[in-house]
């Protein structure tokens, strides 16, 4: 990803932070679970893929706007890979999600997009072990979940498909299922 769009992503949600009305409510605290991702795409139906078990964690911001809608930025540390003919792949993303959220009560539905870069990646075969020379260090993602908070704790689970490729030139994305438990540190619904 170029700079130029980077910095542009990072403005936005910056401009969308500091934009907040001053009655807006705030919560911020400390997410963390359990993920099976899975390499999806054209490039893998000829080829025997498993998914892999990683965690993940972070932090969050959520901006409440009324009693239905809030929107929430995070960030993540997500383990992800795959298992496929032999060779098992791990890598690890640092992510921004961006979620616009919707109560019903106790109950949120979500949605938003990701960008996540490569902050590792390891490639191991039954006869070597290497690095990942091929693949994308920057993905576009998107997320869509359900949660439910209670006061300071919460639970959700969550969908996210890629958009971008992981590999050049190769048509697969990952598709993550997660499930993370919440700590809401300063603020609570």
């Amino acid at each position: 990803m170029s700079r130029r769009l980077r910095l542009v992503v990072l403005s936005v949600a910056l401009a969308a932070f500091l934009g907040t009305p001053a009655s807006a409510q705030l919560a911020i605290g400390l997410t963390g679970g359990v993920n099976s991702a899975t390499l999806t795409g054209s490039a893998t139906d000829s080829a025997d893929v498993s998914s892999k078990t990683g965690g993940g964690g972070g932090v969050y911001a959520n901006i409440y706007l009324g009693q239905r809608f809030s929107a929430e930025g995070q960030l993540l540390f997500s383990a992800q890979g795959f298992s496929a003919d032999g060779t098992d792949v791990t890598q690890g993303y640092i992510q921004i999600p961006m979620l616009l959220k919707v109560y019903f009560g106790h109950l949120n539905i979500f949605a938003g997009p990701a960008i996540g870069w490569e902050v590792s990646c390891s490639v191991d075969q039954s006869a070597a072990s290497g690095t990942c020379d091929s693949s994308n260090t920057s993905q576009w993602s998107g997320i869509a979940g359900l949660g439910i908070q209670f006061g300071k704790l919460g639970v959700e689970g969550h969908y996210q498909t890629g958009f971008s490729d992981t590999f050049e030139n190769v048509d697969a994305s990952y598709g993550v299922w997660s499930l993370m438990f919440r700590l809401a540190l300063l603020g609570s619904r």
